[in-house]
């Protein structure tokens, strides 16, 4: 939780993040809550084990306070580090925004439901105040999302429909060439004759010959 910390009015998205390295006995969390009062509009956490992130949970604290169950317990073991981040909305503010201890203040805390050694939990930290600056790492994002998110949205299309118009007739030609359809003359009497032998296909196209030969 955050015990002190100011944002100025009049800004859309401005977010305060806080730290901890965890350093007591494993625990086990299994739910999460978050709360805050006016401006806030999201507050995250995470946990980094061993250079790996995992997501604790996320929660609009404007929604009805409560403690939400996560998808899988969380292991948190000694030497972890705990982060927390809480995004506001100022652009309904006059003044600067206060972080304290009362209502009439803004705030930022996560709190963590979880279970360890029965022996061990006195000697759990209870709160995690350290305001440090952190930087979420991106999942690298698909090739196409680069043309989608930077102006080059027709240039997207465009080369979409060229791939369509050259791909699609090759792929024509393709099949043409080494799939043939099978050819036959109606009227073999005449002098024409059938572009293969019966013996060289299966039996339908066998008794297909024979019934067009025999109809004239």
């Amino acid at each position: 939780m955050a015990e002190d910390g100011s944002f100025p009015p009049k800004k859309k998205d401005i977010h305060l993040d806080l730290s901890c390295n965890y350093t007591s006995p494993e625990m086990n969390v299994f739910a999460y809550r978050t709360h805050a009062h006016n401006y806030a509009k999201l507050i995250s956490g995470y946990m980094v084990h061993n250079s790996t992130w995992s997501v604790i949970g996320s929660r609009d604290p404007r929604k009805a306070e409560m403690f939400v169950r996560m998808e899988s317990v969380l292991a948190v073991k000694p030497g972890d580090k705990l982060y927390a981040r809480c995004e506001y909305d100022t652009t309904r503010a006059n003044k600067t925004i206060v972080i304290g201890n009362t209502h009439l203040d803004e705030m930022c805390n996560l709190y963590l439901m979880y279970y360890i050694d029965s022996e061990k939990i006195n000697s759990v930290e209870s709160m995690c105040t350290n305001k440090q600056q952190f930087t979420i790492p991106q999942e690298k994002a698909p090739w196409y999302e680069y043309y989608l998110s930077n102006g080059h949205t027709m240039v997207f299309l465009l080369v979409c429909v060229l791939i369509i118009l050259v791909c699609c007739p090759l792929a024509y030609c393709c099949k043409s060439y080494f799939c043939p359809r099978r050819s036959y003359y109606k009227r073999p009497n005449d002098g024409f004759e059938k572009l293969f032998t019966p013996e060289e296909d299966d039996e339908e196209d066998e008794i297909l010959y024979k019934s067009y030969k025999h109809s004239y």
